[in-house]
This record gives structure tokens, C-alpha cells and sequence, in this order.
């Protein structure tokens, strides 16, 4: 072989891994752009969660276990709330529906639904439950009298705690639905509107292309 040649096949045998990879590493740029037209933000940085401080509406702890190998679907709201909070568990629930629809057995499991509540107060955990479990009998109530306000500041959550006539009150707050990664990480969020083959499209981009 003609040491010109040689040359050549040796640059080719090297770059040849690098080919590979380009067929088979996540096209993150074109993912972007995908799940923006379903309405979703993806942040720069993902957020590595803490929820040590939180438990389930069974009492059970809330931890990062809680969260990894599975991408959760997150919302913070009140049981009391009259108009968002129970629309987008609703739409949540549905999605679930869809979901399952297009997978076998345990496949099902990767999508998490979880209401985190706003209102510590009234929403005790045993509450928290029964209202949650009617969206989907899978989801989540979660709660913490002590790092809600922490753990709203790291995943772009805003609510504030509005005064009613009578002595009630209500909250004002974010309504995206929070998406967290499988690796326990704040990933992003979807804006309003959401609709079940929204969150759905969204979820199995997400699996399809990021899952690991």
C-alpha cells in the first residue's frame, strides 16, 4: 500500500468512532426545538433536587429515590384551588391514560404525576391523598411544612398567599407543569395551555430520546 493511501485508512479508522456516535448521541438541538412547539422550556443548567424534607400522602418519605429512573410530572397547587390546580391534574391523569395505552408492563411506571401542595396547613398528607388518587390512582401528594419555599426557588415556582372575605385564602402561583428528570434533576417546565397528547408528546420525547 502506498504510504499516501496508509495515511488516509488511518485518519478514516480513527474518525470512524466519531461517526458512530454522531448516529447514536441525542440530537439535543433539534430536541429543543421539538418539545418548544408542545410549549416546553428547557433550562440551561438542570437542578439536582432535594426533597429529603418532603413525604407522600401515604406518610412515606420523599426522597430522591423518590424521584430517579422515571420522569415526574410536577405540579405545585392546593387542594382548595378552583380552576387550575384540578384542571391540570385532570390533564395529567389523562395524559397517564395515553400514555399507558402505547406501553407494556412495567413501561408504564416511567411517568410520574406529583402534586406538590402549596398549603401545608390544610393539605395534611392523609387529605392530600384522596384528592390526588382521583386524577390517577399512581400519583403523588407531597408534602413539607418546612422546604416548600426552598424547594419553589429552585424549580422557577412563584405563589403567594391571598387573603379571601370571611377570613379564607387562596394562592396565586405558577401554573407550568414541572418536569423532572430521571437523573432527580429539575429539567424544565411546559407552559400553559397543557393538554393531555401535549404532556404526552412531551413525555415520549423525552423517553425516547434522553432516557438512559
Amino acid at each position: 500500500m502506498k504510504p499516501r493511501r496508509f495515511v488516509v485508512l488511518i485518519a478514516f479508522l480513527s474518525l470512524a468512532p466519531f461517526f458512530y456516535l454522531l448516529d447514536y448521541l441525542p440530537d439535543t438541538e433539534n430536541l429543543d426545538e421539538e418539545l418548544a412547539q408542545l410549549g416546553m422550556v428547557i433550562v440551561s443548567d438542570p437542578v439536582p433536587l432535594d426533597t429529603s424534607g418532603f413525604i407522600d400522602h401515604l406518610g412515606e418519605k420523599f426522597s430522591k429515590q423518590s424521584l430517579e429512573g422515571k420522569w415526574t410530572f410536577a405540579y405545585f397547587g392546593f387542594t382548595r384551588c378552583p380552576d387550575f390546580c384540578p384542571a391540570t391534574m385532570s390533564v395529567l391523569g389523562r395524559a397517564e391514560v395515553l400514555i399507558n395505552a402505547n406501553l407494556d408492563g412495567e413501561g408504564a411506571l416511567e411517568y410520574q404525576g406529583v402534586l406538590f401542595t402549596l398549603d401545608p396547613d390544610r393539605d395534611q398528607p392523609a387529605y392530600l391523598g384522596s384528592y390526588v388518587t382521583t386524577f390517577s390512582q399512581n400519583f403523588k401528594g407531597v408534602w413539607s411544612n418546612t422546604d416548600l419555599e426552598r424547594l419553589t426557588r429552585e424549580m422557577d415556582v412563584v405563589f403567594e398567599k391571598v387573603s379571601m372575605e370571611g377570613g379564607g385564602y387562596l394562592f396565586d402561583h405558577t401554573s407550568n407543569v414541572v418536569v423532572i428528570s430521571p437523573d432527580a434533576e429539575y429539567f424544565g417546565y411546559i407552559k400553559r395551555p397543557h393538554t393531555p397528547e401535549n404532556i404526552k408528546n412531551i413525555y415520549e420525547l423525552l423517553q425516547t430520546k434522553l432516557a438512559s
